[in-house]
């Protein structure tokens, strides 16, 4: 054997492994270190169209799938606390793994039982909870089940499903996990704090909340984080107002602070007020206020509605929804997350990354829910209410909604009975109900709104 000729071929293989190994770390490597920090910009109607398939969440050995909204500046500073349960956590948390979670380089999950969920760790919030309440409280029965027997405790009557209608704004105070929820929000604030102590924002979110991650990132280039802030959506129970789970909120890490330092040296008293109340988010917004920190109202910015059910006119408090920028929206099913982070994603393929793109109401509007209205569909509710009597086709329901100059767009459900309205929404699917919409007034419904021009942010208290 030629010896020589054996050691050049080794070599020979040696070097192009080597050079292949070289191309592979400099093409596939991300972004490292901290973007520089820039002004916000609001996105222009480009009319882009390009698709941008969601992928599988990003491993080492795929890191070039990562996509380009966990680079915006200001990302590395924010956690993103993701708030479920056991009896929702299959059907609603899935869709996140492949969408919202590839966006957030600092993510928590928080549960009322722990558990690895597609390599993920969910935390049980509920360990903080005083030990002779967990293993006697009514409330606890489901947590006692799971924790002795896992998820076979569960029974399909106790799951949630996908879906996100809810009968009426009071909760699900019959499902034993509901009963659990109001015993997170505080200990869910420790959790978080000792996971991340040192991080700007804390952003509070729930499975059926769809947040524009790049609105946020722009609305919090805006505020001083080391400032105490805790802000949401306002509701009022009583003289307590607090931040709408559901709808999301965000708190900086002052705030955090002071409301974990209160809780832990009061923990029987709020313990004691939690088992009195119904809704956590509102003993949540007590705690805040009693440590220091009350809610600053940042509705219509961050808000609870769905994004194919919405209120385009609405003002409340001088504050217009038409012109703010939107950080959030609530009781969204999983194809919808789906949809808006697709959306948000072929948005922000479309703009060079030396700015943090935002959205507005209005641009929500004009570029993703105009475009879902182009034509008529069969097994759809548009939200129509106002009753126009019976009809006997589609084509007849349409003649009524044109022949009224404030109608926007109409249904003709099951019962032959044609439904119209004023308001502009896109829908979302239902049995047995034909929707459409007057293309023309839909469109002019936006070019005859409020101009908006500056940025309204909510800084201040």
């Amino acid at each position: 054997m030629n010896y020589a000729r054996v050691q050049r071929k080794y070599w020979s293989i040696a070097i192009i492994t080597l050079i292949g190994l070289v191309y592979l770390h400099t093409t596939l490597r991300p972004f490292s270190g901290e973007s520089a920090h820039l002004s916000p910009e609001p996105l222009k109607h480009d009319g882009q169209k390009t698709d941008h398939a969601a992928g599988a969440a990003p491993a080492a050995s795929s890191v070039a799938l990562q996509p380009k909204c966990k680079t915006l500046p200001g990302a590395n500073d924010t956690v993103v606390i993701m708030k479920t349960g056991a009896t929702e956590l299959q059907d609603k948390l899935p869709i996140h793994l492949t969408t919202t979670h590839r966006c957030y380089p600092h993510l928590l999950l928080v549960s009322d039982y722990a558990e690895d969920f597609e390599g993920l760790v969910v935390h049980d919030a509920l360990m903080d909870v005083d030990v002779q309440i967990r293993d006697s409280h009514a409330d606890f029965a489901l947590w006692r089940r799971l924790k002795g027997e896992g998820r076979s405790a569960l029974n399909a009557t106790e799951l949630s499903g996908p879906g996100a209608r809810l009968p009426d704004g009071n909760g699900k105070p019959t499902n034993p996990g509901w009963k659990l929820d109001k015993w997170k929000f505080l200990p869910m604030m420790s959790k978080t704090l000792e996971e991340f102590p040192d991080k700007k924002w804390y952003v509070f979110v729930e499975t059926d909340t769809y947040m524009f991650w790049s609105s946020w990132l722009a609305y919090a280039a805006e505020l001083d984080w080391q400032k105490p802030y805790y802000m949401g959506a306002q509701v009022n129970i009583g003289d307590i107002a607090f931040a709408h789970g559901g709808s999301g909120f965000a708190v900086s890490r002052p705030a955090l602070e002071h409301v974990v330092k209160h809780y832990k040296s009061h923990k029987p008293d709020w313990e004691k007020f939690t088992d009195g109340h119904w809704a956590g988010d509102c003993i949540l917004g007590k705690a805040f206020a009693d440590s220091g920190t009350p809610l600053m109202r940042a509705w219509p910015i961050w808000q609870g509605d769905p994004v194919h059910n919405m209120n385009y006119d609405r003002v409340d408090n001088d504050r217009q929804l038409w012109c703010h920028p939107s950080v959030s929206y609530h009781h969204l099913t999983p194809s919808v997350i789906e949809d808006m982070w697709k959306y948000e994603q072929r948005w922000l393929d479309g703009h060079e990354n030396t700015t943090i793109p935002y959205h507005r109401h209005s641009d929500v509007y004009a570029d993703y829910v105009l475009p879902k209205t182009q034509s008529s569909r069969d097994n759809w509710d548009n939200y129509a209410k106002d009753d126009k009597g019976s009809v006997e086709s589609p084509d007849a329901c349409r003649a009524l909604c044109q022949a009224d100059e404030t109608c926007l767009q109409y249904i003709l459900n099951d019962q032959s009975t044609c439904l119209t309205t004023g308001r502009p929404n896109s829908g979302e699917p239902a049995d047995g109900m034909h929707s459409g919409w007057i293309q023309d007034r839909m469109q002019a419904f936006y070019d005859t709104a409020p101009s908006c021009d500056i940025a309204r942010w909510i800084t201040e208290y």
